[in-house]
């Protein structure tokens, strides 16, 4: 047991409690990684209805994503799903729904750069890029005397 917990343990039961409470902690870190990273299911679960959970909250997610930014739906049409979940597989959701979208934006444009839709992407994440580049005169590096 770390040292963090240490100051809290006074007597046999405390230290029973603290180990009760790692151990559920470890327990709770296996569910959640067979949930939502693709782990195994924890000793006393259903792989089969893990499973199930798993691909509820993996469809919740990808929903989540089409609605944030729902151009990516649109755009990648029936690529959509299959490539939400190759993205997501092994990827939990880390810096929040909006950041999740655009890395699945960024990684879709990384991963297909043949794809019909590619040039629609890549000007919806980059719009600036795609806009202005063509109209601003490109600028020399200045010298200083």
């Amino acid at each position: 047991m770390s040292e963090q917990h240490e100051y809290l343990i006074r007597d046999r039961a405390d230290a029973e409690l603290a180990l009760d409470r790692v151990r559920l902690a470890h327990r709770q870190e296996q569910l959640l990684a067979a949930l939502v990273a693709g782990g195994p299911a924890p000793a006393g679960f259903d792989p089969e209805q893990l499973r199930g959970q798993a691909a509820g909250l993996l469809a919740k997610r990808r929903e989540t994503v089409g609605h944030l930014l729902p151009e990516l739906p649109e755009l990648l049409g029936p690529d959509f799903a299959p490539l939400f979940t190759r993205y997501a597989t092994g990827r939990p959701l880390t810096g929040g729904h909006r950041a999740d979208a655009r890395a699945f934006a960024a990684w879709a444009l990384d991963t297909a750069p043949d794809a019909p839709w590619h040039p629609a992407l890549r000007r919806l994440l980059h719009p600036a890029a795609s806009r202005w580049s063509r109209l601003l005169p490109r600028r020399s590096a200045r010298t200083h005397p």
